[in-house]
């Protein structure tokens, strides 16, 4: 009768110590070759293992709002990793999300000039064609002429400067259907403006590539698993030899090594049989000069 089999023990799962940096290391990577699916679910992993780490927090927020994902983006958000306050970014939400009345509550309490680009967007879209103007050359006061959102400012201030003219003359009334296709429309209008004002997102993709570079620095410090090939020095560049695959006789090195070998005990054989033959003929000559004992 065989003996029974012992029960199975998985194994531990990996410390997240040691798993954190590998997800880092492929976070950056999905995001520089733009596989934002993978990096979602990446994100997600460095999170389960490390609930506060804000980079990959911030990260996958800017994923969700690069897809259009603004339900989840507003999930998140609800849920933040730290104390931080995301007014912003959750009004920003509710606005991709039509939810205006609630999103511009919250722009109530806030105040600075992205939120004053978001404001001027909800007012435009609400119809409110006054106060966008109000907020646009706001903008557009404080705005250098060489910055990259002057022109998106002079193209919503434009809209809405159409708009208000057409609602306080009623030109509209007069117009036919071919004069409307001068006016942008909602989402033309949508396209001018930055869907995120510049740089907004950028600390969360940066800080993951901190993070995978420190991790990177951090296993380059650990001790190597496995001995160091001879001549190798932890840390620089090591070229091993391309002849250490071909069996040791016939490699260059072990002839040279062999060829000066003998050559050495060639030369020190020639020097041994000059010195026996000079050490003979002395010997002969010195033994042919005395006369043998004996009787005559």
């Amino acid at each position: 009768m065989s003996a029974p089999r012992s029960k199975f023990t998985p194994r531990p799962p990996r410390p997240a110590a040691e798993r954190l940096p590998k997800l880092y290391q492929g976070l950056t990577d999905q995001l520089d070759e733009g596989h934002f699916a993978n990096a979602i679910k990446t994100c997600k992993k460095i999170l389960h293992l490390d609930p506060k780490a804000e980079a990959a927090f911030q990260t996958l927020l800017f994923l969700h709002l690069h897809t259009d994902d603004y339900a989840s983006a507003l999930a998140l958000v609800d849920n933040p990793p730290t104390a931080a306050r995301l007014d912003f970014e959750r009004a920003y939400c509710l606005y991709r999300l039509h939810r205006e009345k609630e999103a511009l509550e919250i722009l109530g309490t806030i105040k600075g000039r992205k939120e004053e680009h978001l404001e001027a967007q909800i007012r435009y879209r609400l119809g409110e064609y006054q106060r966008a103007q109000e907020l646009y050359d706001d903008l557009l006061a404080s705005c250098d002429s060489a910055s990259p959102e002057h022109p998106d400012i002079l193209e919503n201030l434009s809209a809405a400067t159409t708009h208000l003219d057409f609602q306080s003359h009623g030109y509209h009334a007069h117009l036919g259907p071919t004069g409307s296709s001068d006016l942008p429309s909602e989402a033309d209008l949508e396209s001018y403006v930055p869907s995120l004002p510049t740089g907004w997102a950028v600390g969360g993709v940066e800080g993951v590539k901190r993070a995978a570079v420190a991790s990177r620095e951090a296993k380059a410090k650990r001790k190597t698993r496995h001995a160091l090939p001879k001549g190798a020095v932890e840390g620089t560049t090591f070229t091993e030899d391309p002849e250490r695959w071909m069996p040791l006789r016939q490699r260059g090195s072990y002839i040279a090594a062999m060829s000066k070998k003998k050559g050495q005990n060639l030369s020190m054989g020639t020097g041994m049989t000059q010195g026996s033959t000079t050490a003979g003929s002395g010997a002969g000559g010195g033994g042919a000069g005395k006369k043998k004992k004996g009787r005559k």
